[in-house]
């Protein structure tokens, strides 16, 4: 189907310079002449209204240009890409050296890719139905390469793990795959995130860390094609190994280059044998979009990197005797302003070496100091929406 780019553009007296004040895609040829006509008569007054421009065409009229407003009405151009001719350019972005930088479509394209046919986004929902969360159809690279694609629908596409339905993805410059999105609905009051999760399907892995059957929200990859990161939908839990035994997971994981596991989000308190003693891990206020970097973080070797507590303090005791005590701090909540809340504290381990971020950072030299570790009674968490509902076990993210 044919498109119709149109703006309004506000002139000088000269007409040398414009500045777009409006712009409107439209698939109808009809109605895109209608618009031309109905401002064009409004600039030009009722003496004018039959002076009528073509699609296709620009006004330069002296009289058009006096009242300050340019019209213009655009046929659609295309796109030379790596997979193929892309049409239907509805808008684009640029960057400053003038390369395209993303563009939405509104014609069907169909790209030949290593990993499959895809179909760009160019339909755009009616009104009650699901939107899509990225509306540009294509993002590029200055270098012209395709950097990402919103899908107009799901379509099963060719991954280092199989083959994954996606509505969306997005490119290493290498052209291997960087994130992939098995869903891409827009989430707001009229989509929720539960409906949106229905629609996820569960995909089986077989993976150094385990074998497992999940819904996910996003893979992501290295430019080698080896699986980087998997983030979970919030309802999912999934079991996987570790250097210290197996673990509960909640959010996701991420692996080493070389398949070890990298860093995990515990979906309940961990008690873990670290080098200072035992910690227990659990982090209340996880956040982000991904599970590329998580509370618990793992060195190739499966060596204890760093952990995330709300349960533990640390007493640590320096070389001239004196004692210092370390414990996470409490601040104001961020739900409600006569409330508190305790913020995890992390611990870093490196050779010889101890980090402590809590309310202030401190390095240790466990040559010259003896840490010791100490359960912790006041713990202040806070609820949320998600609470509602919930039978407190071993998902609870108050546990």
């Amino acid at each position: 189907m044919q498109s119709y780019r149109f703006a309004l553009w506000q002139c000088t007296n000269s007409g040398a310079r414009r500045r777009r004040v409006l712009a409107r895609d439209l698939r109808s040829e009809s109605r895109a002449s209608t618009l031309l006509r109905m401002v064009t008569a409004q600039a030009l007054g009722p003496l004018h209204s039959g002076n009528i421009p073509q699609l296709g065409t620009e006004i330069h009229e002296p009289l058009l240009q006096r009242r300050g407003t340019c019209t213009t009405s655009l046929t659609m151009d295309t796109i030379e890409t790596t997979y193929g001719t892309v049409s239907g350019i509805a808008d684009r972005a640029t960057y400053a050296g003038g390369a395209v930088k993303s563009c939405r479509v509104a014609a069907e394209n169909r790209l030949q890719t290593p990993f499959g046919e895809i179909i760009p986004l160019y339909r755009m929902a009616e009104l009650g139905e699901r939107n899509k969360k990225d509306r540009r159809s294509l993002g590029f690279f200055e270098n012209g390469r395709i950097k990402s694609i919103a899908l107009d629908q799901a379509m099963p596409l060719q991954t280092p793990l199989g083959l994954i339905k996606a509505e969306a993805v997005s490119f290493h410059e290498n052209g291997a795959i960087n994130r992939l999105f098995p869903l891409n609905g827009q989430i707001d009051g009229y989509w929720s995130e539960r409906k949106e999760a229905e629609l996820a399907e569960p995909m089986d892995f077989d993976l150094p860390v385990g074998k497992f059957r999940a819904k996910v929200i996003s893979l992501h990859f290295y430019p080698s094609g080896v699986l980087k990161s998997l983030t979970l939908w919030p309802s999912e839990r999934l079991t996987i190994h570790t250097t210290t035994g197996p673990m509960r997971v909640r959010k996701g994981f991420s692996l080493h280059e070389d398949g070890t596991l990298r860093s995990l989000e515990p979906a309940k308190v961990e008690e873990l044998d670290t080098p200072i003693g035992t910690v227990k891990a659990f982090d209340a206020e996880m956040v982000g979009m991904s599970a590329d970097l998580n509370s618990i973080q793992f060195a190739p070797s499966g060596a204890l990197l760093s952990v995330k507590t709300i349960h533990t303090g640390l007493r640590v005791r320096h070389a001239d005797g004196n004692e210092t005590l370390i414990e996470p701090f409490e601040t104001i909540s961020r739900i409600d302003d006569e409330g508190m809340r305790t913020v995890p504290m992390q611990i870093d381990f490196g050779a010889g070496k101890v980090r402590v971020v809590a309310q202030h950072t401190h390095n240790f030299d466990m040559a010259h100091t003896t840490i010791t570790t100490f359960p912790r009674g006041r713990v202040i968490r806070e609820a949320c929406s998600s609470c509602a509902g919930c039978d407190g076990g071993d998902g609870c993210c108050q546990n």
